[in-house]
């Protein structure tokens, strides 16, 4: 799960699934998951549109590298 809720429920966190990333008490501005996830997807975040996820940062994004291409080809090591 990569939205995190306060145990009273009242708060919420965005967690990028690849590095742990949090960003953290969102509800005070963003009210909302849909509101927040909104947001968030306009600023280089991607990812399911659903709290449970899996979502992605833009830094994880920016940082990955190619896949090797069995075979050889221009992405191979």
């Amino acid at each position: 799960m990569t939205a995190m809720y306060a145990q009273e429920r009242t708060d919420f966190s965005l967690v990028c699934d690849e590095c742990g990333l949090i960003v953290g008490r969102l509800a005070a501005n963003l009210h909302n998951w849909d509101l927040a996830w909104s947001f968030f997807s306009r600023h280089g975040w991607v990812g399911e549109r659903a709290p449970e996820g899996p979502h992605r940062c833009p830094r994880c994004l920016r940082d990955c590298s190619p896949v090797a291409v069995a075979g050889g080809g221009a992405a191979s090591r």
